[in-house]
């Protein structure tokens, strides 16, 4: 098999990349050393990758250990997985508490910890330390087995296809005995290679679906070798892609042969190198998908530098797919040109069910993700639970009844939202309750949004713009949507910083009525300037701008 170009980016392959520098302890020997016979770190995928949560440490004479307590030990090494500071710098700021408790059962001490990216850093790996017991004291090399949660319970296996390729990939089977969904996982750069597993635990791409409640079969092959920069221009690896794509399809349909996947709801996703592959893996068997999620999709379509009529060209075979296609505005890593053109060819073929966010630096510098971490955006858009839960309502045997998308009142990204369509948004992002209440305002509703308008009134997120009147189909400015978000910070309990300042935006005049409302949508990082210095409170807020809105609007927690 030819070998795939390497030539990625320097930064990807640092965040890729974990740098092993671990620390030596002194060995044991004697009857110390054999008073522990197995350490099991009992790990998780999170956010920043693979977390342990807890070890197991089993010990030959448990009496020894009966006076044990948490303040016996210390862990070094232990961070949150978040390698870079504002300035772009290598961090690793170990936790000033550990977070330690202990219980005992049997011969076994259980250990649980704050969670911490496992087995460390780009600094240094984790050490447990006890100078009481020093016989207890680990790190990694020490470990004898690792238990992951859900990652565990995929499958190894390799499959040969018809076309002579040989995929190696793990299968997450649906505990169901009847046919069930498929997900279709296609990992990042980063996690190429043999191992069976890095492309599990590098993010959650893998596990998410399931871990978010859904009875779905998951299916990620690891692929030996990442693929350069321009595929699309590249005729020696293009064929290699393609030849891939129909093993993997030979594999899918040998999965819904045995009963174990439905046909109709078989989904795609797919982040960096993935993202990029999901397109064209759309593009390849444009019918063998119901719904798409592809997050900072690599340049797999046509030059991103040029106009959109190549894109056009090459993706006019999905335009009936729904996707969502996610990327930070700024990624160093992978383009986001290829995301907005994907987008603007698609749209303007007619695509209905086709979305896009693009995260903006304030947006991403908010949730830590700095300079090389804006490639990041695969976190937010797996914490996205609208989105997954879209995603599943899709099934391509109940045409017409996928999504509300569709419909000819929902929201289109590229146009502006009403008022009912905000409602109808809230209503069940919100997931408001029914009440007895009748419609309150004195202008009629359309009934596909009355009740929506009704709900948004009693929960007090939305008011009527006087005289008792709604005006459902009257189009909202960015400062209105200020304070419908406000509204919602109010009812989350959300307050700012005690040492936030105040933002400052040139168009917005302190005594404006919606300034308090700005304020605290910025300093929630809910709604940003639209450039420097400017709000600009009189813009149409647009379909696309509102998902991303009430995306952000889910990541705001209590303070």
């Amino acid at each position: 098999m030819k070998k795939w170009n390497k030539g990625i980016k320097h930064v990807s392959c640092m965040l890729a990349l974990t740098l092993s520098l671990s620390v030596i302890w002194p060995g044991t020997t004697g009857a110390a050393s054999a008073q522990v016979t197995q350490i099991q770190a009992n790990t998780f995928v999170g956010d920043p990758g693979e977390m342990v949560e807890s070890f197991d440490i089993t010990v030959s004479d448990v009496e020894k250990y009966k006076n044990l307590k948490a303040s016996d030990f210390d862990i070094t090494g232990n961070y949150d997985g978040y390698p870079l500071n504002a300035a772009g710098e290598i961090v690793q700021d170990n936790y000033e508490d550990d977070g330690i408790t202990l219980s005992m059962k049997d011969h076994t001490i259980h250990m649980t910890v704050k969670p911490f990216k496992y087995p460390g850093g780009l600094k240094s790996e984790f050490a447990v330390t006890s100078k009481t017991y020093p016989e207890l004291s680990f790190d990694k090399k020490s470990v004898t087995q690792v238990k992951t949660r859900t990652v565990d319970e995929f499958e190894k296996a390799q499959f040969t296809a018809s076309n002579g390729v040989t995929l190696s990939y793990n299968l997450k089977r649906s505990p169901s005995k009847e046919a069930k969904p498929l997900m279709v996982w296609l990992h990042g750069g980063g996690e190429v290679g043999t191992d069976g597993r890095n492309h599990l635990t590098a993010n959650r791409g893998a596990v998410v679906w399931t871990e978010s409640g859904y009875d779905t079969s998951v299916l990620a092959v690891q692929y030996p070798e990442n693929y350069s920069f321009k595929i699309y221009n590249n005729a020696e690896q293009l064929p290699i892609m393609k030849a891939y794509f129909e093993a993997q399809v030979e594999l899918i349909q040998k999965l819904v042969a045995e009963g174990e996947v439905d046909p109709d709801r078989i989904y795609l996703s797919g982040v960096s190198s993935g993202g990029g592959g999901a397109f064209r893996f759309l593009m390849q068997y444009p019918d063998l998908f119901a719904g798409a999620i592809i997050v900072a999709a690599k340049d797999t379509i046509a030059d991103y530098t040029g106009s959109v009529d190549a894109f056009k060209q090459e993706l006019k075979g999905i335009v009936d797919v729904p996707m969502w296609i996610m990327h930070a505005q700024n990624d160093p890593t992978t383009d986001s040109r290829t995301s907005s053109l994907a987008y603007q060819a698609l749209t303007e073929m007619g695509a209905k069910q086709v979305h896009l966010t693009l995260y903006d630096d304030a947006y991403m510098d908010s949730h830590r993700f700095y300079g090389g971490l804006k490639h990041w955006s695969w976190v937010p858009a797996f914490n996205n639970k609208e989105v997954i839960s879209s995603l599943f309502k899709l099934d391509k045997g109940t045409a017409g009844e996928q999504t509300g998308s569709s419909s000819e009142h929902a929201v289109q990204p590229s146009e502006p939202v009403t008022r009912a369509q905000i409602a109808m948004v809230l209503a069940d992002a919100l997931q408001l309750s029914e009440g007895t209440e009748e419609y309150p305002y004195v202008d009629s509703a359309p009934d596909w949004t009355a009740q929506a308008i009704t709900k948004v009134t009693k929960a007090g997120l939305m008011k009527g713009i006087g005289n008792q009147m709604f005006a459902p189909e009257s189009e909202v400015t960015r400062a209105q949507m200020a304070v419908i978000v406000d509204q919602i910070l109010t009812n989350k309990d959300w307050k700012p910083a005690t040492d936030s300042v105040e933002l400052m935006f040139g168009d917005v005049d302190s005594k404006h009525w919606a300034y308090a409302a700005i304020q605290n949508s910025a300093r929630a990082g809910v709604m940003t300037g639209v450039s420097k210095g400017k709000f600009d409170m009189k813009q149409i807020v647009t379909g696309a701008q509102l998902e991303q809105i009430m995306q952000r609007l889910e990541q705001v927690g209590t303070k």
